[in-house]
């Protein structure tokens, strides 16, 4: 299948393209194309150079620009218009943080593909090649259902592009996109190993193409299948709910743990910002907790000192909620982990630092010698057990119409609600995991694809006071693809 690819991508390929007519000598000394795919080292680099731009600030560093910020839990904490349009749904093809999206995934798209291209012909340990490409195939996948979701059916890239390639190639349906998305997940399911040593941590495992291929099935309504793999993740016994909420946010349990199914990777200080940028974005302004010059409270957490309330991320919290503290900062909380050896950071009770009054905690860890601007060391969650364990349920709850009183759902379900602090319920239903999910994984690039899946964005949205319609679920293909490919239509509303 040939496909299309972006600017972007035409500058990666010419990096491992060999340009025979342009010298007539190889030089010795330089890896090229032709000489690069020779080993299993050569395999194993390949494959880590597709989780680089997964790293980067453009992806995980800003993604809750296009996640988290069209929800209801978090909004602006300033006046950038590139922020305020994804806020307000007013945003065109214009938009630099949509174009950064759209073009950071299409390079990890580009990269496995081409592993997958060249790693077959590597005289290499054959379960060990399998492996790799399933990983290859994995990060493909992973790719493409955040790129269905946020714009619908777009271009499949299957195939290494070149100079040579047609790029005006038109978009794919949404079912298009999916079957290949759930056949990469079933690929990596049957030959990516169900662990990994310590020096493999954070590559994908077989549990992490599971517990994705359960989110997509919940997305596509195919609820018998997600709760199969939800039941088969938890029967591993692979994983488990770390004890208290707070060992998945702490720089010393977060990372790793026996919760993480998946995380990106992160070691701190590197040049240009390679470590955890979310600290830079998320830490309140002026408070000087990150010790540089970032800590900016770009985005903040929903109120109703600035939103409609009974509608945000402050009121979604139950009164005993242990999650909260962890989760959102409060006007006079004490956070005795943020830079202890200054006596740790009490949220200023009256100061006015955030327009709505209180701001995020998840990721803000404080300085120290591993944290330099716009880098902290701490690993991002992608995936958690508990999101497993919410699965079922919610995949649970759609099979049985709305609701579920099976007992190993209501064994998952509660074990989310009492490591809170809560109290456990006797059924549960699609409204109650909903908000369980808000709670649970907020700020961690969820909201805003929970609130599609449940079918009530727009309705939940209006009552947040955001002014939307069906056309601002989707949003609007980058200009600059358009520019490039002749062939790719915008989005309806744009």
């Amino acid at each position: 299948m040939k496909n299309i690819t972006t600017i972007n991508l035409l500058l990666l390929m010419l990096t491992f393209t060999a340009c025979s007519d342009l010298i007539e000598k190889e030089p010795l000394d330089q890896l090229i194309e032709d000489n690069y795919y020779q080993s299993a080292d050569d395999a194993i680099r390949a494959i880590t150079a597709c989780y680089a731009p997964i790293q980067g600030t453009n992806w995980y560093g800003k993604s809750w620009m296009m996640t988290e910020i069209p929800g209801d839990n978090a909004t602006t904490g300033g006046n950038d218009p590139d922020f305020l349009t994804i806020d307000n749904f007013t945003i065109n093809g214009d938009n630099v943080p949509n174009a950064e999206f759209w073009a950071e995934h299409y390079v990890v798209i580009a990269r496995a593909n081409q592993a997958l291209d060249k790693i077959p012909d590597i005289n290499m340990e054959e379960a060990t090649k399998s492996a790799i490409l399933g990983e290859a195939k994995f990060l493909r996948a992973f790719s493409y259902f955040d790129l269905v979701r946020m714009y619908g059916g777009v271009p499949l890239v299957t195939e290494v592009q070149d100079i040579y390639s047609d790029f005006s190639i038109p978009r794919a349906t949404v079912e298009q996109v999916y079957d290949l998305i759930i056949a990469d997940l079933e690929d990596g399911i049957a030959t990516l190993p169900a662990e990994r040593n310590s020096a493999e941590a954070g590559r994908a495992t077989s549990g992490a193409a599971k517990a994705l291929l359960t989110k997509v099935y919940l997305t596509n309504q195919n609820y018998a299948g997600a709760m199969e793999l939800a039941r088969e993740i938890i029967a591993s016994g692979h994983y488990r709910l770390m004890d208290t909420f707070d060992e998945n946010w702490l720089k010393e349990t977060s990372d790793n743990n026996e919760e993480s199914i998946f995380q990106v990777q992160y070691t701190g200080c590197g040049p240009g910002g390679t470590g955890n940028a979310l600290q830079a974005f998320f830490a309140p302004f002026g408070q000087g907790i990150t010790k540089n010059s970032d800590g900016w409270g770009s985005q903040t957490a929903t109120s109703g000192q600035a939103d409609n309330p009974g509608t945000t991320i402050r009121d979604a919290f139950e009164e005993d909620d242990l999650r909260q503290y962890h989760t959102i900062m409060t006007p006079g909380t004490f956070y005795p982990m943020i830079n202890p050896e200054d006596g740790g950071f009490t949220y200023p009770p009256t100061r006015q630092i955030s327009r709505t009054g209180i701001s995020i905690k998840k990721y803000v860890i404080g300085g120290g010698p591993d944290v330099c601007f716009m880098s902290s060391p701490q690993n991002v969650h992608v995936i958690r057990y508990a999101d497993v364990l919410l699965s079922l349920a919610e995949a649970s709850c759609a099979m049985g119409g709305g609701i579920s009183i099976t007992p190993d759902v209501l064994e998952a379900f509660n074990a989310v609600r009492l490591r809170a602090g809560l109290e456990p319920v006797t059924s549960v239903t699609t409204e109650l995991v909903f908000q369980e999910r808000r709670v649970e994984f907020a700020f961690e690039n969820q909201r805003w694809f929970d609130l599609l899946r449940s079918g009530n964005a727009i309705e939940t949205l209006r009552l947040h006071g955001k002014a939307l319609d069906e056309h601002n679920l989707l949003f609007p293909i980058p200009n600059e693809e358009l520019a490039v490919n002749k062939n790719l239509i915008q989005n309806p509303g744009y």
